[in-house]
């Protein structure tokens, strides 16, 4: 069963400044394979624990010659077992620096890029201060290549055909719980809007 929150916001927060999430991530030799090493720091009084998730949630795009170490999990009750996270591609980031393992075949073309996509939240004082954060860095799947920073709005994630970050929405009406409908186009261009799904199983 699937529910959907639709929640305007009233106001437009503050950017939060770069500084205060750094991302960085290299490719390691390990053993006869590879592995990508990422970290995540957070500037002085600013934290993820607290904020309303248990940790940042890393998606990993890869390159055709690219096979992840790990199996993908593909039913409801694999990924139960899994925090609803689809390993290999997904991962919640519980110990840093996660180490991520991959092999690469003999086709791997000079300029396949490894897209990995970090989400997380951070506070500096509880809960109620707390921010989304979104970065999108790329590295070249060989030995020695570090990570850089590209633009989140310019970055495509999984299919092609889905809404990406910048694309216009296109209209489309929920029900609450009331039994009554909201629309998207009563908050269209006077609102931020938040749509959540919650994923559970009976």
């Amino acid at each position: 069963m699937t529910y959907w929150l639709l929640v305007p916001l009233m106001f437009a927060p503050t950017p939060l400044p770069d500084d205060v999430v750094t991302v960085t991530a290299r490719v390691e030799p390990d053993g006869g394979n590879q592995s990508i090493v990422l970290d995540i720091k957070y500037k002085d009084g600013w934290n993820a624990k607290g904020a309303g998730v248990p940790a940042p949630i890393l998606q990993i795009d890869v390159p055709p010659s690219v096979k992840l170490n790990g199996k993908v999990l593909k039913t409801q009750k694999a990924l139960s077992r899994n925090n609803y996270l689809q390993a290999p591609f997904e991962r919640l980031l519980e110990e840093l620096p996660a180490r991520i393992g991959f092999r690469t075949s003999n086709r791997l073309g000079a300029d396949e890029r490894i897209g990995l996509n970090i989400i997380t939240y951070v506070t500096d004082g509880g809960a109620r201060n707390a921010r989304f954060v979104r970065r999108r860095l790329e590295l070249a799947p060989t030995a020695g290549s570090e990570a850089t920073t590209v633009s989140a709005k310019s970055s495509k994630w999984g299919k092609e055909d889905l809404l990406q970050i910048g694309d216009t929405a296109d209209a489309f009406t929920l029900p609450r719980a009331d039994k009554s409908t909201v629309s998207l186009e009563q908050f269209r261009g006077k609102k931020n809007v938040i749509v959540t799904t919650y994923r559970a199983f009976w």
